[in-house]
């Protein structure tokens, strides 16, 4: 006879009213019925509780590396307060500006304009068409500043499953203090807009719109398509997945979400193999991050510490993604004595040396504002003279801006045309480009992730070009060569096989 614990609803604290007919799991609607369930697919996932996070996700059963966790159709969509002319339906980015004949917002086409999403609020946003006034086919604009936040209220007004799932979710008001300017900025630009301009003071509160603001800034994913896998893509708009939110943040994660653009349905795999009642994880920032740039972010936007297993090693799992070479012995390597502590001195593993944080990080951030320039110039091919640089004398060859720099001359060599990047790196140097990144990949992020498959690609075709030189110029024999690049043809027909899951349409 199960217990009243085990009858629980997988996914809030009410009682089941039935039971999963192909598992244990119980369900109090028929709503979150479908959340569990796709009729022939159980995901393997229920809400847990833990006293130092509040709710978490569990596996219910083992799972497999790139295995279905769970779907999350999400609850609001929308453009991001400041962003560039996009289709205010479906966040297409737009060359020509058809507006809506009700708002006055661009829009796609016909089909855009009149679907149901949009059409709730249209009326609303055509009683001022000051906001959409200032979108242009370029630049950003705060035009889309209400536009989110008003859909967030229309689903509180809903009353529906969705909103009761949304409403619990964390919004963190209580520390608006931190960021006064930020909400001098919602006052004008949101707030006093919903209830002024459109005339809806009435309808919403001041309060109620700030409970969205925070529950949009708290929990709210971004979303991010690029045309090709593994090139950076401009942030479209954001989404409230309030499934995925229950999901904690480790820096090293088990889990990684899609978000398929069409529908903007949410699609989180295993990255790795978990088992039954591990905890599910996700990251919430780049893992490329050294642990001072993470955590005081995290701080930031989550307002919490990150105390992971990452976070606590001063070493980075090994990598030494922090390191800087000592000032002093030149061969020894600085490291924070207390990772944990954002002022804790630093201290050289070969001698005496000890300094403190506000120094290193002002010689961290002169190399990050070097590095960033390259993206605002887009001379691309400088990435090669940050590593030369400060590779091995200033930071550590596996620092974590150099292996940014890494990962983007890696991207810019693929995707640019061929005869114009030849002469910036041979096929050894690039396939060493690679191992070296791949090297602190695997420790800092490891497991399937779209980047993963970028690289390992690329590194597999390096292998090959350079196999087939040796092979033609007699460096080794036939059967060194085919065994070898056997070897690389399977992992790129493994990477070829992991790609279809990012293809919704298949």
């Amino acid at each position: 006879m199960p217990s009243k614990e085990q009858k629980k609803c997988f996914l809030c604290p009410l009682l089941g009213v039935a039971k999963c007919s192909n598992c244990e799991v119980y369900y109090c609607t028929a709503e979150h019925a479908a959340l569990h369930s796709d009729g022939s697919y159980c995901f393997p996932y229920k809400v847990g509780y833990i006293k130092e996070k509040g709710r978490v996700l569990y596996a219910t059963r083992d799972i497999k590396p790139l295995e279905l966790i769970l779907v999350d159709p999400g609850t609001v969509v929308g453009p991001n307060y400041r962003s560039t002319c996009v289709c205010i339906t479906c966040l297409k980015g737009l060359d020509s500006i058809t507006l809506c004949t009700g708002c006055s917002y661009p829009v796609c086409d016909e089909k855009c304009m009149r679907e149901e999403r949009h059409m709730k609020e249209c009326c609303l946003l055509a009683k001022s068409s000051a906001n959409a006034k200032q979108i242009t086919k370029s630049g950003i604009s705060e035009g889309y500043a209400p536009v989110t936040i008003l859909r967030v209220l229309l689903l509180a007004e809903s009353l529906s499953e969705s909103w009761t799932r949304t409403n619990e979710l964390m919004d963190h008001l209580t520390e608006k203090t931190v960021h006064p300017l930020e909400w001098d900025w919602y006052e004008n630009s949101i707030i006093r807009y919903i209830r002024e301009d459109l005339a809806l003071a009435k309808r919403f509160s001041v309060k109620d719109i700030e409970r969205s603001i925070g529950l949009l800034n708290v929990n709210a994913v971004c979303l991010q398509f690029s045309k090709a896998r593994g090139i950076p893509a401009k942030e479209v708009g954001k989404g409230l997945y309030p499934i995925f939110a229950i999901m904690s943040h480790e820096c090293i994660c088990n889990a990684r979400y899609i978000v398929d653009p069409k529908t903007f349905k949410m699609y989180v795999r295993a990255r790795v193999s978990i088992k039954a009642g591990t905890e599910l994880t996700v990251q919430y920032l780049s893992a490329l991050w050294g642990t001072f740039k993470r955590r005081k972010k995290i701080k930031e936007e989550w307002y919490f510490d990150c105390t992971c297993r990452r976070c606590s090693d001063p070493t980075e799992c090994g990598t030494y993604s922090s390191g800087v070479q000592c000032l002093d012995c030149n061969t020894g390597i600085l490291l924070p004595e207390d990772p944990l502590d954002y002022s804790s001195p630093w201290a050289c593993n070969r001698c005496s040396l000890a300094i403190s944080s506000s120094r290193i990080q002002t010689l961290v951030e002169d190399i990050e504002s070097e590095v960033d320039s390259i993206l605002t110039t887009q001379q691309y091919w400088r990435y090669k003279e940050i590593l030369l640089k400060y590779s091995g004398t200033i930071l550590h060859p596996a620092h974590w801006i150099l292996t940014t720099a890494r990962r983007n001359l890696i991207q810019y060599l693929c995707y640019s045309n061929t005869e114009d990047v030849l002469h910036i790196l041979n096929v050894e140097e690039r396939f060493k480009l690679c191992e070296d990144f791949l090297n602190v990949l695997k420790k800092v992020d490891p497991g399937w992730s779209e980047l993963n498959m970028f690289i390992l690609r690329e590194y597999h075709f390096a292998k090959l070009n350079i196999l087939e030189r040796y092979y033609a110029s007699g460096v080794i024999n036939i059967a060194e060569f085919s065994v070898k690049s056997r070897n690389s043809i399977e992992a790129l027909d493994k990477v070829k096989k992991q790609n279809e899951y990012l293809e919704f349409d298949t």
